[in-house]
């Protein structure tokens, strides 16, 4: 079927291409990867299929990282991967190329990435929006108010926060951390555990008989009676006793919550009282891990509320911007 002229949005995040209309019930999600055959141009699969590769394909197969850490990795594989996405979501060749607006993680080279890997893909016209807006007009907290909103997306390897005020963003940090360090961390913090603790593998395998995965859950009941006094960030011993040494749990979290810290710290006095006395709104891959967004929260001294959705409240964003840029569209201005 050939559709003409159809808006589209787009979002980069959490290690995927994000595509949807404004009207489309549910959004298409292609994982960020791209297998071609070695030694050409010739693309054998997209998405969740070439990622269901990784590991194990043959060698007369490359599988392409698109993105990495919410940034262009590979130009001529996104444009692929693009050009796919497009046709997919709107189901054969285009008439009429669409109008298509981007959430990602702006900065200067990468706009320019950005936009060409859209034009060479099939969009008409590229309209560029901050990932951390996006997210936040997708979660539906009005932007235009005076009052503080904050926004943090932990996604699989980066993560972005965004405080944002009369539709501009006031302050803001990011990078290299997300839900995959999240993970390495606890699965270094269950190995360190094993070699002091002995008997590990006997709580191990009591938490999993109680349904309770210790690989995944940091938030167990009565962990920190059994891993001895932790302390984030770092490994140190106080006593000869093996039940007196202390293991680093998570010292992503320490970086992750100290540039948030950072990034606050810029804001004048009074904006920081202001989103002392409201929450920050966390979301992305990383905010599945039970209990990560109170630990956040306890780093940080403030409330951090989890949002959930089918996919990142940035597509929805996305979606709204569309409904402004139409409307746009359909006013004509007045007969002087």
């Amino acid at each position: 079927m050939n559709l003409f002229g159809k808006d589209v949005g787009v979002s980069l995040v959490d290690d995927s291409f994000i595509f949807s209309t404004q009207t489309q019930p549910s959004p298409l999600v292609l994982p960020a990867y791209v297998a071609v055959q070695t030694g050409t141009a010739r693309v054998l699969a997209y998405g969740q299929e070439a990622k269901a590769m990784l590991g194990r394909e043959p060698h007369n197969i490359s599988v392409v990282r698109v993105l990495a850490e919410g940034v262009i990795f590979d130009q001529n594989a996104a444009q692929s991967l693009f050009r796919f996405g497009m046709r997919k979501l709107l189901g054969g060749v285009l008439l009429v190329r669409p109008r298509v607006i981007i959430a990602f993680r702006t900065y200067e080279p990468g706009k320019w990435a950005v936009k060409d890997m859209a034009t060479r893909g099939g969009a008409r016209e590229v309209f560029l929006l901050d990932v951390g807006m996006a997210t936040a007009i997708g979660m539906q907290l009005d932007v235009q108010k005076p009052e503080i909103k904050a926004v943090l997306s932990v996604s699989d390897d980066w993560f972005e926060f965004s405080v944002i005020s009369m539709a501009a963003i006031l302050s803001g940090t990011n990078g290299a951390i997300g839900s995959r360090t999240f993970v390495e961390d606890i699965q270094n913090h269950l190995t360190l555990t094993r070699q002091f603790r002995p008997d590990f593998s006997a709580l191990e395998k009591q938490l999993l008989s109680g349904g309770i995965d210790p690989h995944s859950a940091v938030d167990v009941s009565g962990w920190e009676s059994w891993t001895g006094r932790t302390e984030l960030g770092r490994l140190v011993t106080q006593a000869a006793s093996r039940d007196d040494f202390s293991v680093g749990l998570m010292p992503s979290l320490v970086k992750l919550t100290e540039r948030i810290k950072t990034a606050i710290r810029t804001l004048p006095s009074d904006k920081q009282h202001q989103l002392s006395r409201t929450t920050i709104h966390a979301t992305g891959t990383a905010m599945m891990i039970p209990g990560l967004a109170q630990m956040i929260a306890n780093q940080l001294g403030l409330s951090v509320t989890p949002y959930s959705a089918a996919a990142h409240p940035s597509i929805e964003g996305c979606r709204c911007v569309l409904k402004e840029l139409n409307s746009l569209k359909r006013v004509r201005p007045a007969n002087p």
